[in-house]
């Protein structure tokens, strides 16, 4: 189980500041699961819209904030990162590569 978690914790290390370097601030490190909840407002003004263009466009699966509650979700989108490395990491580069683009 340790392993497991040291290798959680790696992912979790490197994509949330991945994410916040793209602008999609994090609030709150993740501490328990395997989840990073971003801030997407300062690249659209609907998670829904955003996550849809992002898969449409970098190939990178997120899900909407609404999918987890009402309150503000139009802002958030959550990210797993339990998938490996490799992938978080092909991940990150697409949809930085978007987001320098524009989206």
């Amino acid at each position: 189980y340790e392993r497991r978690r040291a290798a959680f914790r790696e992912r979790r290390d490197f994509i949330v500041p991945a994410l916040d370097t793209m602008g999609l601030t994090v609030p709150v490190l993740p501490d328990g699961a395997f989840y990073a909840w971003a801030d997407c407002s300062a690249h659209a003004s609907s998670s829904w819209d955003f996550v849809f263009d992002v898969m449409r466009r970098a190939h990178v699966a997120l899900t909407p904030g609404r999918d987890f509650g009402h309150h503000d979700s139009a802002r958030w989108v959550r990210l797993s990162y339990a998938s490996s490395m490799a992938s978080l990491q092909e991940a990150a580069a697409r949809l930085a590569a978007l987001l320098a683009r524009g989206a």
